[in-house]
């Protein structure tokens, strides 16, 4: 009779259990692709000489036709700009698949599953009417990790979202509004109110938090000063708005924002939902691919990345548990 697997909680993850994650289900991953990115390299080195000798050659021609080191200089950019994205494809085909199959089997290991693109990206109407994200134009979403922990249920996922800009001669143009990770974790008893968590505005605050739910959202002041100085609360309820908030709650808040790599985080609580919207990168990549990727320090950036959810969810769970009923 066999066994389930282990399922490893990230909030808790010591180096013994890394290590086991890493060995048994993330090491795999980098020794079955390792051959095809060695592979992809010698070929990418190949394309860029055969493409830098190209590049060369029509710029060469161009001189001798124009005469105009403008045209030239244009010639030899556009040639190395092809000529790099062209040698880069067998790489960039590793990567794809190899961040699919790690990232797939961290998501098992914690009990969960990836979808690298094409889905609906949860609650993001929800994201939107809590303004949490800006105005856009057109959006892009990827990477969701959808899974439960402790009984309540998450979804981490990417965004980018572009605004479009229209100039006087009817060119358009696309700008970043926002580029980042988005969180939605639900939790099995509602908020009794709606709290609002953001980066502190400064002199801004004056302007008061608004409206939710057609209640007037009123400054929480913070224990700590030091994270009162860090964040601006907006909330229905006072009370509560403590409870959740305390001095460990908040440190796992910039904590998640450290591990995300990211800027800016705010967040909402409403509902059973916590949402939460961090400026921040490209995360979850598997890095360096002109490196061996046989390497711990690999997988623990990306496992780090992650991880930061699971120490926010155990603190809204805590003080939902201190909670008079």
């Amino acid at each position: 009779m066999t066994t389930a697997p282990e399922v490893i909680d990230l909030a808790r993850l010591d180096d013994a259990a890394f290590d086991r994650l890493y060995k048994e289900r993330i090491e795999p991953c980098f020794v079955a692709n390792e051959n095809d990115r060695v592979s992809a390299v010698a070929t990418f080195k190949q394309r860029l000489l055969i493409g830098g000798g190209i590049g060369a050659a029509l710029a060469a021609v161009g001189f001798v036709i124009w005469r105009q080191g403008e045209i030239v200089a244009v010639i030899a950019l556009m040639a190395a700009i092809f000529t790099w994205l062209y040698a880069y494809q067998p790489l960039s085909r590793v990567g794809q698949r190899l961040k699919q199959q790690y990232c797939a089997a961290i998501a098992d290991a914690m009990g969960a599953t990836f979808t690298i693109a094409t889905f609906a990206p949860p609650a993001f109407d929800r994201l939107r009417g809590m303004n949490l994200v800006p105005s856009f134009s057109r959006s892009s979403f990827e990477d969701l990790f959808s899974g439960s922990y402790k009984n309540s249920a998450f979804d981490l996922y990417e965004s980018h979202l572009e605004q479009r800009h229209t100039d006087s001669k009817g060119r358009t143009r696309y700008t970043t509004v926002f580029r980042g990770q988005l969180i939605r974790m639900h939790f099995p008893r509602e908020f009794l109110g709606v709290t609002i968590v953001r980066r502190d505005a400064g002199v801004f605050n004056v302007f008061g938090g608004g409206n939710a739910n057609g209640q007037k959202l009123e400054r929480v002041r913070l224990v700590d000063s030091r994270l009162e100085k860090a964040f601006e609360v907006w909330g229905t309820d006072q009370v509560e708005a403590r409870y959740l908030l305390h001095t460990v709650m908040m440190e796992r808040l910039l904590e998640l924002e450290t591990k995300l790599h990211g800027k800016r985080l705010r967040c909402a609580f409403e509902g059973g939902d916590c949402l939460v919207a961090v400026e921040g990168g490209n995360l979850f990549e598997p890095g360096d691919l002109f490196k061996p990727l046989v390497d711990p320090a690999r997988a623990r950036r990306i496992v780090n990345e992650i991880s930061g959810v699971f120490g926010v969810m155990d603190q809204v769970l805590t003080a939902q548990a201190q909670r008079a009923q």
